[in-house]
């Protein structure tokens, strides 16, 4: 996902485009069944945009986001992650117009889904269940059911069009010429329909046993039902194999509807809870820039605001364990300090390369306190940071400190960190950043690994 600014100014035109005809009932079904989904920010602006269009109109006038946003009271960012949210549950289609950079918008408002559409899609019901619990689901669900009518002992009578009205004939129709324009008419609801390529439907074919299931018992729904389970629950190829053989039916088809059921019951007694509707989070850094333009220090950039300090240890050590000295050490550091994941991962890679993979707690305490004084919250302003002061956290490692001051810094019951006199100081110029030959071999093969992941 690119970032809001760059996709979206406040100055930019827009305008609105009704899909059809969007109901009050249409309304009623986006506030009670995708309002827990979304959020009242994304009804807000799905309600708002539908105001915009004048009565007995298809088109809305064109304005700026401006105006849209003073509306809503949102930040541009709030809006646009508002925006994709309704791009995604199908409720919205954006396009986009660029001419000498001016950009348009067209924001096309979608009908959603019919109760019964929604309450049998096997996706978004399923994490509206998770989402409000039993009780209000079933509510629901009868808010917008009635009771079942049985017609069997009643015969239809109604006459069909040419038993009422004459027959005519077509030459006594005045031509009319096609004009440019769109009529109003109910358009068709969008339904989600997710891709494979986070499934290996050939794997999975292949673990399938024709002997059991016929491969044309695989239909279309079936596929969908497969996908939903793949996206919501992460059922993988093998499993989802297992799945079907016990969804079978007596004729040799597959209960969609079982074959959910199973699927949910498994991951609820292995979690103990249900999968909740989450947006994907991505980091600014990889956003940026595309993957094949990452230069070195990017790529490390990145590697280090998005892994966990644990996880950096077991990178470094080729996926052993961390030893348990090590994470006693990180933990208390970040404990006493307070320092950010990004910040500390860097604390940590640079330790290990100054001190040949070792890590003191002292050094490390040293350096978290200097770093935490001058405010450092993302890795990249560690890694600036921890080169322009390298030759200072050099001296402050080869320097030992003199006895009787190490002394009187160290109570019994109170110990109290001895800082150098830089601290203290506002400014100080930049020392020299080289590093030595044996630094520079750890930290470009630290970069290879980390390039070749995010290749993958």
């Amino acid at each position: 996902m690119s970032e809001f600014w760059m996709e979206l100014r406040p100055v930019d035109a827009y305008r609105v485009k009704m899909n059809g005809i969007v109901t009050q009932f249409d309304q009623k079904v986006a506030t009670m069944l995708y309002q827990p989904l979304m959020g009242a920010d994304c009804l807000a602006v799905y309600q708002t945009l539908l105001t915009e269009i004048e009565e007995n109109r298809l088109w809305s006038a064109e304005h700026a986001h401006t105006q849209l946003l003073n509306l809503l009271s949102l930040s541009l960012k709030d809006f646009f992650q508002a925006r994709i949210k309704l791009e995604g549950l199908g409720l919205l289609k954006t396009y986009l117009q660029t001419e000498n950079e001016e950009r348009r918008y067209i924001y096309e408002v979608l009908p959603p889904l019919s109760p019964a559409q929604f309450f049998n899609d096997g996706l978004l019901n399923i994490y509206l269940y998770s989402k409000i619990g039993t009780r209000q689901y079933h509510r629901l669900r009868q808010f917008f059911a009635d009771d079942s009518f049985s017609d069997t002992s009643f015969s239809e009578i109604t006459r069909s069009f040419q038993d009422v009205f004459e027959a005519f004939r077509i030459s006594d129709v005045e031509h009319v010429a096609p004009q440019d324009e769109e009529l109003f008419e109910r358009k068709k609801a969008t339904k989600i329909e997710l891709d494979a390529k986070n499934f290996d439907f050939q794997l999975f074919y292949q673990t399938l046993s024709p002997n059991l299931i016929r491969r044309s018992a695989i239909n279309h729904e079936v596929e969908q039902t497969i996908l939903n389970m793949n996206s919501i629950y992460g059922v993988k190829e093998n499993d989802m194999v297992n799945y079907l053989y016990r969804a079978l039916n007596s004729d040799g088809s597959i209960n969609t509807e079982m074959l959910r059921k199973i699927i949910r019951d498994s991951y609820q007694i292995e979690h103990r809870t249900l999968p909740t509707l989450e947006m994907k989070r991505e980091n600014d850094l990889e956003n940026a820039k595309p993957k094949e333009e990452i230069n070195d220090e990017t790529a490390l950039q990145l590697y280090l605001e998005r892994v966990t300090p644990f996880q950096l240890l077991v990178d470094i050590s080729d996926g052993a364990t961390p030893a348990e000295t090590d994470l006693r050490v990180v933990e208390e550091v970040m404990a006493n300090q307070n320092l950010p994941e990004p910040v500390m991962n860097v604390l940590i890679e640079y330790v290990l390369l100054r001190l040949d993979r070792k890590l003191s707690k002292n050094y490390m305490m040293t350096i978290a306190a200097h770093w935490k004084r001058k405010n450092i919250q993302t890795a990249k302003e560690a890694m600036d940071l921890a080169l322009s002061e390298h030759e200072k956290y050099k001296r402050l490692r080869e320097e030992p400190e003199p006895k009787a001051k190490r002394n009187n810094a160290f109570s019994k019951n109170n110990r109290k960190e001895v800082l150098p006199d830089w601290f203290d100081k506002e400014e100080t110029k930049p020392a020299s950043s080289e590093l030595s030959h044996k630094e520079k071999d750890a930290l470009n093969e630290q970069v290879r690994q980390i390039k070749e992941q995010l290749k993958r």
